[in-house]
């Protein structure tokens, strides 16, 4: 009898694990209750990281933001989000999260987002930094480029180079910055005005600073 007992036990706690598992585990629920999925995982190489350090951050889905004391990690080559497990584990999201807002050390908020159309090699899953929030928006596009080479004397030296590109979003257009001719293609409804201030300002479209002015200042214009 006690073995009868132990044995429907034993099958109906496998049974409840095997459901939990189904699908990834639940860490967290969305504003309408919908159960966020994550599963175990390995982050692959730590210099594709934006930040080494699991930090506090918002995360927000379609429906709204979401409340959580997990802290969190994102993988920029992929494109991938990971959190701290209780257990302190590496674990990844699986379900959909649109913008992430990192509280960095310094005390400033770093905000990624995805779901923009797509553009050169990048989908609407890409994470895009937000450098300039508004009507239009400044993204910033971080991947890397890794290579091994042998060097006499020393052996094997592998180098990682980040590969930044500017991107400008007005509603679902969206433009890659190298040159003031596509800042004018995006902000043609104040195509004079924004060419003076490239002029006057001599923007430079490979500095970050230049950019984030000019979206600025073009913000201001169609407020």
């Amino acid at each position: 009898m006690n073995k009868v007992i132990f044995s429907t036990f034993f099958v109906l706690m496998s049974s409840l694990v095997t459901a939990q598992d189904t699908g990834g585990r639940i860490f967290l629920k969305d504003a309408n209750g919908v159960d966020l999925r994550s599963a175990a995982a390995t982050i692959d190489n730590t210099a594709y990281l934006f930040h080494p350090d699991y930090l506090k951050a918002r995360l927000y889905t379609k429906e709204g933001k979401l409340l959580s004391d997990v802290k969190y990690k994102l993988l920029l080559q992929d494109s991938r989000l990971f959190y701290l497990g209780s257990d302190g584990s590496d674990m990844e999201v699986i379900s959909p999260i649109i913008r992430v807002e990192f509280d960095m050390p310094n005390g400033s908020v770093v905000v990624f987002e995805k779901g923009f159309q797509p553009i050169d090699n990048l989908t609407d899953k890409n994470f895009y930094q937000v450098l300039v929030e508004g009507k239009a928006k400044l993204l910033l596009d971080t991947k890397f480029f890794t290579e091994t080479k042998q060097v006499y004397g020393t052996g094997a030296v592998t180098n990682t180079d980040k590969l930044l590109n500017y991107y400008g979003v007005y509603g679902t257009k969206i433009v890659k910055l190298s040159k003031a001719e596509d800042a004018l293609t995006l902000m043609d409804d104040k195509h004079d005005a924004i060419s003076e201030f490239l002029k006057k300002e001599k923007t430079k479209f490979k500095k970050q600073a230049d950019l984030i002015n000019l979206f600025n200042y073009y913000n201001q214009l169609v407020k």
